[in-house]
């Protein structure tokens, strides 16, 4: 009877041990399969952004953005870059050089200032006036701006000129980036 009841024992046990052992098992699998998950899925939340400022949303993830981001950023950067004056043309300057990527520093700043200073030298005083909806590529980085940049030299007034600026672009860790600003020659 002893030997029957230690056997019960041993098995009752064995099986509670199994049991437990079976629960180990899935929660290390469990834990395994939420690890993957998380790696996989890193990167491929979006974040709808509408600020009150800006005309329309958009989106930034980790590793991409959307077209209306770089419209947007692309029309910030060509207001800045071409509607100033004498007095206001360094703390523009400075403004653009913040968001100017690593790479293209010293040629995008060195561009600023040689234009900042013919401003000062010739009292020139620029606007830009938008013509037509920005136009952006979020795959290759880069939107067009088409404008009139109404330019005044001392005091006289000069005929308005229609351009186009492409602003390129780099996304690195969330943070976008000018990589090149050119004004590019077409027919308009």
């Amino acid at each position: 009877m002893k030997k029957i009841l230690r056997q019960s024992r041993i098995q009752y046990l064995v099986n509670n041990r199994n049991g437990y052992l079976t629960l180990a098992a899935l929660s290390i699998i469990s834990n395994i399969l939420i690890i993957f998950y998380l790696f996989y899925s890193k990167g491929y939340e979006r974040t709808i952004v509408t600020p009150p400022t800006i005309a329309k949303s958009f989106w930034v993830s980790a590793n991409e953005v959307s077209s209306d981001y770089l419209s947007e950023m692309a029309l910030f950067f060509v207001y800045l870059r071409f509607s100033m004056t004498p007095e206001n043309a360094t703390l523009q300057r400075n403004v653009i050089l913040q968001y100017v990527e690593p790479r293209q520093y010293q040629t995008i700043k060195s561009a600023l200032i040689s234009e900042t200073e013919h401003m000062n030298k010739e009292h020139i005083t620029t606007s830009f006036y938008l013509v037509d909806s920005p136009k952006a590529d979020a795959k290759k980085m880069m939107a067009r701006v088409i404008g009139d940049l109404h330019s005044v030299v001392g005091e006289t007034q000069l005929a308005p000129q229609r351009v186009i600026y492409q602003v390129n672009f780099s996304y690195n860790a969330g943070r976008l980036l000018v990589k090149s600003f050119e004004e590019v020659k077409e027919n308009v």
